[in-house]
C-alpha cells in the first residue's frame, strides 16, 4: 500500500494533468462492517493521558506520507482529530436531544439530576459505539471513550457550579456521588443491552426511571427507543462516527 501511495504521489508531482485520473488499487484495504463488542465494565476513575490539542504541534511530528494521507482525506487517527470528534459527539447529545420531551412523557421533574439521567443514557450509547472502534489499550475506541467521559464531566462540573454559586463546596461531593452512580449505570446498561429486552427494561426501570414507573407502555417505548438509537449508531461508518461525526438522534416519540 505504501509503495502504491508513493507511486501515486510521485506521479502527481511529475504529471499534474493526471491527478484527477490517478486511482490507487487499495481495494484490499477496507473496513469490515462494524461488529458490536459489548464491554461489561467501564472505568471512569482511571487517569487519562495528557494529549496535545495543538494541531500544528501534532502535524509537525507527522511524516510526509502521513500528511499526504490526511490531505487525500483518508482515515485520520490522530489524537487531536479523535478528541475533537469526541467533543462533537457529546455536543450532539446536549444540543440535539429534546430534554423537555423526556420530562413531559415520563413525568420527570426538570432538575439537574434528571438532566444528568437523560444525558447519561445517551452518553452510554456513544461509549458502547466507541468501543467498537477498538477496546484495546491505546486503541482509537478506548481513547474516544475516555475523551467523551472527560468532556461530559467538564460540562457537568460547569453546570453544577453555576447552580451552586452560593455554596461552591457542595459541588465536589455531588460530582463524586454522580460519578459512582454513573459507573454503576454503565455496568447495568451493558448487561441489559447484551441480553434481551427484559434485562434492558429492568436496567432502565431501576436507573433511568428510579423504579417509579407504573405505566409499562412507557417503559416499552423507552426500550424500543434505546434499541433504535443503538441500531442507528451501529450503522454509522467509522468516518461518520470517529472522524467527522454525523449522528442524527431519533425523537423519543415519532411524529404521526
Amino acid at each position: 500500500v505504501c509503495r502504491e501511495i508513493r507511486a501515486a504521489f510521485a506521479l502527481n508531482l511529475l504529471c499534474p494533468e493526471h491527478r484527477a485520473s490517478v486511482q490507487l488499487n487499495c481495494s484490499h484495504v477496507r473496513y469490515s462492517p462494524i461488529t458490536w463488542r459489548i464491554v461489561r465494565k467501564f472505568s471512569t476513575g482511571s487517569v487519562l493521558s495528557t494529549v496535545s490539542t495543538d494541531v500544528q504541534d501534532v502535524e509537525s511530528k507527522d511524516g510526509i506520507l502521513k500528511r499526504f494521507i490526511k490531505k487525500m482525506g483518508w482515515i485520520d487517527n490522530s489524537s487531536t482529530r479523535l478528541r475533537v470528534s469526541s467533543c462533537l459527539l457529546y455536543e450532539s447529545v446536549v444540543d440535539h436531544i429534546n430534554y423537555s420531551k423526556f420530562f413531559e412523557y415520563f413525568n420527570m421533574p426538570d432538575t439537574f439530576n434528571t438532566w444528568f439521567l437523560i444525558t447519561e443514557l445517551h452518553v452510554w450509547m456513544l461509549l458502547v459505539r466507541s468501543m467498537a472502534e477498538g477496546a484495546e489499550k491505546g486503541a482509537a475506541g478506548r481513547f474516544m471513550r475516555n475523551c467523551i467521559v472527560e468532556t461530559m464531566w467538564n460540562d457537568v462540573t460547569t453546570r453544577a457550579k453555576q447552580l451552586t454559586i452560593d455554596n461552591p463546596s457542595a459541588v465536589r461531593p455531588q460530582i463524586q456521588q454522580l460519578s459512582e452512580q454513573f459507573q454503576a449505570a454503565l455496568i447495568s446498561y451493558d448487561e441489559g443491552i447484551s441480553y434481551d429486552d427484559k434485562a434492558l427494561a429492568a436496567a432502565l426501570w431501576r436507573r433511568f426511571l428510579g423504579g417509579r414507573c407504573e405505566d409499562y407502555e412507557k417503559l416499552e417505548l423507552l426500550v424500543g427507543y434505546v434499541r433504535k438509537q443503538v441500531s442507528m449508531l451501529d450503522q454509522l461508518t467509522r468516518y461518520d462516527f470517529a472522524i467527522k461525526p454525523a449522528v442524527q438522534w431519533m425523537p423519543l416519540v415519532e411524529s404521526k
